[in-house]
């Protein structure tokens, strides 16, 4: 009993599984047959008669014919044996055919996607004939009203064109009959044909249009625009001929010829219709003209210039030269008493040579101005660098006179800085002297010695016939540096043996009961009366006394420099 339950639980789960695959095929079917419905009805709506009542001919009427077969093809073969497959599959489906049921959807749902494509292509291929024959009537239309325009142009405005007038309409008419070429493929529906003539129309017709535009201009200037400027040109040459102005390189006259030979030769290119090259004739004739205006204009230019500074050049240079004149008589005189480091008379021989050649140029140029044979162009330029060379010459004249201006008072301070160390030398002699000291240390005698010599030597340079300010200098820095150090040296050597002195008198009262005391006191001594050793003794005898009596080198020393400090203020007083 439970097999046979199980045997019809298991038949009713087959059934439905067949129901359910069936009621599945049978909507597949249904949406491609909806597909393959819609298909038809395109393809009978499909417009072949009105693109063959455009009356193709050509390669468009091959394409229209190759679009028509394959509309057919699609029509009468592939859409009705998609319908034979559809019904083929219901009936595989119903017979339990499943997996033939299955591959046969897949294979018309491939070939529909296929015609709908070819049917998408018969369309476009359809609509650009259609296109095609809208635009060429266009272009029939827009082509034709050009060329009116173009004639009616080339016709008015003939004066124009110069001689370009009978090539230009020789293209024009070259033009037209391409046209009537074109418009006739246009007209018998061979479009194919028709657009490979369109194209070249196009690019020719816009080079005439630009041609057309170009020409008249170029013309203009050949024909009045330059020959009017030469004319200019050759009548203000003519007019500065006769106010005697002259040029470096006298080639105005010969470039107005060449300049006239270049504009025939432009106009003859317009004939040829080689406007390129005569567009770019006329840039080259124009910058030609342009660069014979600047060269008279400087001329013109140059001689206000000439006429504003020549004076004013004149008196620089007069003034120039008195100055140098004046300095080399004063350098005379001052290197009878003072001897010139700095070259200073070469300098100004020099800026004298540097003067006559100026002056040389100038009365050149003033001659050609007399005798109306200047240049001014070149008379301007030699100003200007005469300008700036006297302006040089002028700051070298003002620092070789500020160098030798204050040799006078430099001599005089000498004289006095001179005087200061004779009275300085002495009054350390004096302060030596008055300390009555058994003598000096070798080092100190030598050290003056060489001071009082220094003074010694300035005083004979000073006193010569002509006298080396610069060496004078040097030696008066060299004294200064060295008596303050003697001075320095004297203070030293003061202080040691005054304090020695007073340490020694104090050390007294402790060489009876102290040795020690004894004996540096009597080696100080000898130090100090025979060495004249003042800092070695008044080291000695301070170190001993220090021992026996601690602080009492420092009490005296203290004592010692507020005396001096006291009677220092006294003298300043």
């Amino acid at each position: 009993m439970q097999v046979a339950i199980g045997i019809v639980v298991v038949a009713i789960v087959i059934y439905a599984a067949v129901k359910g695959f069936q009621v599945y095929i049978d909507k597949q079917v249904r949406q491609l047959t909806e597909q393959h419905e819609a298909l038809v009805q395109q393809m009978q709506t499909t417009d072949f008669e009105k693109i063959e009542q455009l009356g193709l001919t050509g390669g468009s009427l091959a394409k229209l014919e190759a679009l028509q077969t394959e509309g057919h093809q699609v029509e009468a073969d592939q859409l009705p044996a998609v319908s034979e497959q559809l019904t083929t599959i219901s009936t595989a489906a119903h017979n339990v055919k499943f997996l033939a049921a299955k591959q046969g959807l897949k294979q018309v749902a491939d070939q529909l996607t296929a015609i709908e494509a070819k049917e998408g292509e018969i369309r476009q291929g359809l609509q650009a004939l259609d296109d095609a024959d809208e635009a060429h009537r266009q272009a029939v239309a827009s082509l034709e009203k050009k060329y009116q325009s173009l004639r009616k142009t080339l016709l008015s405005q003939n004066f124009s064109f110069g001689p370009s007038i009978d090539k230009l309409e020789d293209r024009l008419s070259n033009l037209e009959s391409d046209f009537d070429q074109f418009s006739q493929l246009a007209k018998s529906g061979d479009h194919d044909a028709a657009e490979k003539v369109l194209d070249q129309l196009h690019h020719d017709t816009g080079s005439l249009e630009m041609d057309i535009d170009r020409v008249p201009p170029i013309y203009k200037d050949l024909v009045s625009g330059f020959p009017d400027q030469l004319d200019e040109l050759a009548s203000g040459y003519q007019q500065l001929v006769d106010q005697h102005f002259h040029f470096p390189i006298d080639s105005i006259k010969p470039e107005i010829t060449a300049l006239r030979q270049a504009i025939d030769d432009n106009i003859n290119l317009l004939g040829e219709l080689k406007v390129s090259d005569a567009e770019n004739g006329n840039h080259a004739i124009e910058k030609r003209i342009d660069h014979l205006y600047d060269v008279m204009q400087v001329e013109l230019d140059a001689k206000q210039v000439v006429d504003k500074r020549r004076d004013e050049i004149s008196q620089f240079l007069t003034h120039a030269t008195n100055q140098n004149h004046r300095l080399q008589i004063e350098l005379d005189r001052l290197a009878q008493s003072y001897t010139l480091n700095d070259h200073e008379v070469e300098r100004t021989r020099e800026l004298n040579e540097q003067l006559k050649g100026i002056e040389s140029v100038y009365q050149e140029d003033t001659t050609a101005l007399t005798s109306k044979q200047a240049v001014y162009s070149e008379i301007a330029a030699h100003f200007e660098d005469q300008d700036k060379q006297l302006k040089g010459i002028e700051e070298e004249q003002v620092a070789i006179n500020d160098g030798v201006a204050n040799l006078t008072a430099e001599e005089s301070k000498a004289h006095e800085t001179l005087q200061r160390f004779d009275f300085e030398i002495h009054a350390v002699k004096r302060q030596v002297e008055n300390l009555n000291l058994p003598g000096l240390p070798k080092d100190y005698l030598d050290y003056f010695q060489v001071v009082s010599k220094e003074i010694e030597r300035l005083d004979h340079d000073i006193n010569k016939l002509v006298i080396n300010m610069d060496d004078i200098t040097k030696q008066l820095i060299v004294i200064q540096a060295d008596m303050a150090t003697l001075k320095e040296k004297t203070a030293d050597l003061t202080d040691a043996a005054l304090m020695a002195e007073q340490l020694l008198q104090y050390a007294n009262r402790y060489k009876t009961n102290n040795e020690d005391v004894k004996q540096a006191s009597e080696a100080a001594q000898r130090l100090f009366n025979e060495k004249f050793d003042y800092a070695g003794s008044l080291e000695t005898i301070a170190t001993a006394i220090d021992k026996v009596d601690q602080g009492a080198y420092k009490r005296i020393e203290d004592s010692y420099y507020a005396q001096k400090q006291a009677e220092r203020v006294k003298q300043e007083g």
